[in-house]
């Protein structure tokens, strides 16, 4: 808790998108456009996977939650929300993300005050990660979970929300 509070402590710049001709655009992320993808969901479930390339069990699940969204795109959002720092885009987060040939959406943080980002989420959230938040399709949160979680683990979680 104390690192990840300590990662959001840091004043960060504004910067510019990050885009990439062959690779998916990651967007930075507050709570504004975080509270509308919670807030639209289109007749999808939404899971939301917070998580940071320093932090081997991210890393260790990051390929679950690939399998997940592949498996099940037509029925499911899958989010990722990088809390590395946004300058790290095209050094940490792209070559990460290309390694684990993830196709849904990641962003990365900008909420500087990791309080208030760990309370939006979850108010019982201690702020560890890797966490994932699982919204219904009506954008209520129905499921959350820190620590590294399997693919097996995901779908049985999802599939009991999925119509």
């Amino acid at each position: 808790m104390l690192l990840f509070v300590a990662v959001f402590s840091i004043t960060f710049s504004n910067q510019p998108q990050y885009t990439k001709p062959d690779k998916k655009e990651i967007k930075e992320i507050g709570l504004d456009e975080l509270s509308e993808i919670i807030n639209n969901r289109k007749n999808k479930v939404l899971v939301i996977n917070i998580w940071a390339t320093w932090c081997l069990p991210c890393k260790e699940e990051f390929p679950g939650l690939v399998n997940l969204s592949n498996q099940y795109e037509d029925k499911i959002d899958v989010v990722g929300i990088s809390i590395d720092y946004p300058d790290e885009v095209e050094s940490k987060i792209y070559p990460f993300l290309n390694k684990v040939q993830a196709s849904f959406t990641n962003y990365v943080n900008v909420e500087k005050n990791a309080e208030k980002f760990i309370n939006f989420l979850n108010g019982e959230w201690s702020g560890a990660i890797p966490a994932t938040f699982i919204y219904d399709i009506n954008g209520n949160q129905v499921e959350f979970f820190i620590g590294k979680k399997s693919f097996e683990e995901f779908e049985e979680v999802v599939l009991n929300y999925i119509n």
